[in-house]
């Protein structure tokens, strides 16, 4: 929100409107459904579209911010996830660099 993100963005890319956005915000949101979602389903012309808005390192950093923030997902399928606190949301953190501290 600091950078500029609006409310009605976040609102238009749950719903699936991304037309109004830029070029390269609709590919890296490509970029990141395809690696949450179905990583096989990356397609050469996403590919092709990342390489024309992005550099290798930053499609490198972009695919591994994407695998961070979804880490927790091989421990949900596995069932070996844990509550912080039973019940209840734990909360979110980050220091002065922009890194999550542990609650």
């Amino acid at each position: 929100m600091d950078a500029g993100l609006e409310e009605a963005t976040i609102a238009d890319v749950f719903a699936g409107t991304t037309a109004e956005l830029p070029a390269d915000q609709r590919a890296a949101l490509a970029l990141a459904d395809a690696l949450m979602t179905q990583p096989s389903s990356l397609t050469g012309a996403v590919v092709d579209e990342l390489h024309h808005h992005f550099t290798e390192e930053q499609i490198i950093e972009l695919t591994l911010d994407v695998m961070k923030w979804n880490a927790q997902k091989v421990a949900v399928s596995l069932g070996t996830d844990h509550w912080v606190r039973p019940g209840e949301l734990s909360d979110l953190r980050f220091d002065e660099q922009g890194n999550w501290v542990r609650s």
